[in-house]
This record gives C-alpha cells, structure tokens and sequence, in this order.
C-alpha cells in the first residue's frame, strides 16, 4: 500500500464528504521530504484534525512509520477547500 491511499484509508471514514477527499503528492524538496497535501471538505476539517490536533498527530504518525519502512520522509498538510 503507498501512503497516498494510506492517507486516504485513513481519513475516509472520519469525515461525511467522502468523495471530497483528495490526496495530492508533490515532488521531492530541498530536505528530501514528499509533501502530501490532504483536502477536505470545509465541515469536515474539524473532523481531520481533531480536538488539539490529536487525529492529524495520529494520522502523521502511522504514514511516517510507513514511510520510514520504504526509508522516505515525509510530510503531511491538511486542509480545506
């Protein structure tokens, strides 16, 4: 499985716009991390995110642990439409 549909594996059933989901990669940066960028729906960003950013830590934290499998890094930006 690629992190990309990790991502989406992962956020699909915590918010109520699922066909709103989208998960862009973007090419290496200077660091040596692939950015993936999470969108959502505005009402579901609350979701996404959770109180104190306690979802989006425990998101990041198993896509990095995979990422780390393949010996990449990464990071992970989430946002809204």
């Amino acid at each position: 499985m690629n992190i990309e549909s990790l991502i989406k594996t992962l956020i699909e059933p915590l918010v109520d716009f699922k066909e709103e989901v989208v998960v862009k990669q973007f090419t290496e940066d200077a660091f040596g991390y692939v950015v993936y960028e999470v969108i959502v729906n505005k009402d579901d960003i609350g979701r996404v995110i959770g109180k104190r950013g306690r979802i989006a830590k425990a998101i990041r934290t198993i896509c990095y642990a995979a990422a780390m499998k393949n010996k990449k890094k990464i990071r992970i930006n989430i946002d809204h439409f």
